[in-house]
């Protein structure tokens, strides 16, 4: 049987509970590069921020540039590296890891507001070139229509008041002729 150190266990409990370590102020410096390295982005922040009174940058610093390696890729390390050695400069990776997250979720607003722009000022277009329905009331007739009991049922056809008209027209012109 195999015999494991107190130590060990100690250390391999923790990392099977990462979700909940917090202040880590007063744990060994050895003991945080063997547990540290099995966070995600969001535990080891978690860690670094309850964490008060001990800067843990000697330990994170190197899990951080590996983190924004594997979100942002390992071009966008070099040209960081790049950078920061050109000007001189010398960034903690947390930082740049948050100042990326952070300009990677306002270009996303922007495109997501874009996109909601782009079909509100679609659905316009469709809105408007859609066929409206107009109630349009046929218009009245001058001719006073009978009605009542005795109206229409004489046996005339409806064209008869009409052929009325046209032969009364006809019998007018033949007179004064």
């Amino acid at each position: 049987m195999m015999k494991v150190s107190l130590l060990e266990l100690c250390v391999r409990s923790a990392i099977d509970n990462l979700q909940y370590l917090g202040d880590v102020g007063e744990t060994d410096i050895l003991l945080l590069k063997r547990i540290l390295p099995h966070c995600n982005a969001d535990q080891l922040n978690h860690i670094e921020t309850s964490t008060k009174g001990r800067d843990l940058s000697p330990v994170t610093d190197e899990l951080w540039r590996k983190h924004y390696g594997r979100t942002f890729g390992n071009d966008a390390v070099s040209m960081v590296k790049e950078r920061m050695s050109s000007r001189g400069i010398k960034f903690k990776w947390r930082q740049l890891y948050q100042a990326k997250v952070r300009e990677q979720e306002e270009l996303q607003k922007k495109g997501v507001n874009r996109l909601k722009d782009l079909y509100r000022e679609q659905n316009t277009q469709k809105e408007s070139r859609k066929c409206q329905a107009i109630d349009l009331k046929p218009p009245e007739s001058k001719r006073i229509k009978r009605t009542g009991p005795g109206a229409g049922s004489s046996g005339s056809s409806s064209k008869a008041p009409a052929k009325g008209r046209l032969m009364q027209k006809s019998r007018m012109d033949f007179a004064k002729r």
